[in-house]
């Protein structure tokens, strides 16, 4: 689904797409141990992010959402491969690996008033020198949970919501853009 957030493209201030296809792994292993987190990024083949509230890039995104847990977007026809790939590697550590693919939708935000827009229903502190690339944050946004993460081109968001909020946020979006 792709949808235009202002009814006119001229007056358009923000532009906000779902992102079809996405899968999503929910990771949990402790930080400390090397050889696992080593493991998975084997598998990954890109890093585990391990600062508070980032993220990496490479073939699927990982996010960081707390001390010992993060959340794999992926492409959705490989969620269930990589989950079986990371369980085998990581089969003699003490781990949890859940595809929560069905739960969760992607959407990008983007446009010049996308960080003006965002801010009228999301507490983070959005300017560039406090949440930029490589960035991501669990907050409310419009009285939804989301995972918010700053993308690497200027005024691009991803937005990650449970399945239920996508039409209430993307009506959210809608009304906040045109005021």
């Amino acid at each position: 689904m792709s949808e235009a957030m202002a009814e006119s493209a001229p007056d358009a201030r923000v532009d906000i797409n779902e992102l079809p296809g996405r899968g999503f792994l929910n990771v949990r292993l402790d930080p400390r141990d090397k050889h696992a987190v080593k493991s998975a990024e084997q598998v990954l083949g890109q890093a585990m992010p391990l600062v508070a509230n980032t993220y990496s890039s490479g073939t699927h995104r990982v996010y960081w959402l707390g001390p010992d847990e993060w959340l794999i977007e992926t492409d959705a026809e490989n969620a269930a491969a990589l989950s079986g790939e990371l369980g085998e590697a990581l089969a003699d550590f003490n781990v949890a690996i859940n595809d929560v693919s069905g739960g969760h939708v992607a959407q990008r935000l983007s446009g010049p008033e996308s960080r003006t827009v965002l801010a009228k229903g999301c507490t983070i502190d959005l300017h560039p020198r406090e949440f930029g690339p490589g960035q991501c944050a669990r907050t409310a946004l419009a009285r939804a949970t989301v995972l918010l993460a700053a993308g690497s081109e200027p005024d691009s968001y991803t937005i990650i919501a449970a399945r239920s909020f996508t039409d209430y946020l993307r009506h959210w979006l809608t009304h906040a853009a045109k005021k």
